[in-house]
């Protein structure tokens, strides 16, 4: 285990107080499974399920792990372990919107005997949760409801995290004219992380993955055509995605969400496309920051429906923006 590192990340971002808890844990970890840094994504899956037997299996530990991976440079590991936290609250948000939403005999309806996912829950049984949930959405909402309670801001992402690009848009002379500008400070963005070899989100940066969003302003941006949005999700494994020689390979690089990697992969379950209008409601989430109102989105292909791409539209002809 390397201490030092680990300790200065803990002192140079003030988290002393945190840090005898933090390293009893990894010590604890490193005494179960004798090395805990040379490791593959496998032996880290076996961790987490040694966490989730013990009920350790805390954000908190997570957090502990995820920073560890990342101060010593194992990438690879941080990266596995998003795979996990990506659907931190997600379902429990969309039965808060559901509740909102429909009656509360409707809701009970849905919710009976249901089980939430859990952290530490295995990617390939992930999509089973979100196969049943659905089901239960299809056999008591209408096709809009259904699509209503699942386009939301499911990940809880706060508003100030987009405060810097309302700015921008605030700064800039039309809507169009942010979007060109938006574009090129996220092209700037991987740029940098690519010559730092830092992870980008849950990403790493190649000159391919940088050439791959300079030649689409929808990806990272939108295109703005005939009053419409227009916006392309950045694959998940951008890399890999470039790099993928069939199409289910691809598709699987190219899909986000936690819940349903894995069935594209193997086939099964056959998840319901709509379940992507939860990523529809992550995609309109800082452009309803920016313009400071709800809006309408719709997908036009996912890859739930049989793309290798995610891709929404936004309408505008109703809503208020600087032309």
């Amino acid at each position: 285990m390397e201490v030092l590192k680990f300790k200065n990340l803990y002192e140079r971002n003030n988290l002393g107080a945190e840090l005898p808890v933090a390293f009893k844990f990894l010590e604890n970890l490193e005494n179960e499974f004798i090395n805990i840094d040379d490791i593959d994504e496998e032996r880290l899956d076996e961790i987490i399920e040694y966490l989730v037997n013990k009920r350790a299996n805390t954000i908190e530990n997570f957090i502990i792990l995820m920073r560890y991976y990342k101060v010593i440079e194992k990438n690879n590991l941080y990266i596995h372990l998003t795979r996990y936290t990506g659907m931190l609250d997600v379902v429990d948000n969309i039965l808060k919107r559901l509740k909102a939403t429909v009656e509360k005999q409707t809701y009970e309806l849905v919710i009976d005997g249901y089980q939430l996912p859990f952290l530490g829950v295995a990617p390939k049984d992930l999509p089973y949760y979100i196969d049943d949930f659905m089901k239960r959405l299809d056999d008591n909402l209408n096709d809009d409801l259904v699509k209503k309670v699942l386009t939301g801001n499911n990940h809880d992402v706060s508003e100030k995290t987009q405060l810097r690009e309302k700015i921008e848009y605030e700064n800039s002379l039309n809507l169009k004219t942010y979007l060109q500008e938006r574009h090129a400070r996220k092209v700037k963005e991987l740029e940098e992380h690519r010559l730092l070899n830092k992870v980008w989100f849950e990403q790493t940066i190649t000159e391919e993955v940088v050439d791959f969003v300079r030649s689409n302003q929808e990806v990272l941006s939108a295109s703005l055509v005939n009053e419409k949005l227009y916006i392309t999700k950045i694959p998940y494994d951008t890399v890999n995605y470039l790099s993928a020689t069939d199409e289910i390979t691809r598709k699987y690089f190219g899909c986000h969400c936690p819940f349903a990697r894995e069935a594209i992969r193997s086939g099964e379950p056959k998840l319901d496309y709509r379940f992507c209008y939860c990523s529809a409601g992550f995609a309109k989430f800082p452009f309803e920051v920016i313009l400071g109102t709800k809006l309408p989105i719709k997908t036009l292909e996912t890859i739930l429906s049989g793309s290798d791409i995610c891709r929404f539209e936004i309408d505008l002809h109703n809503i208020e923006y600087k032309k």
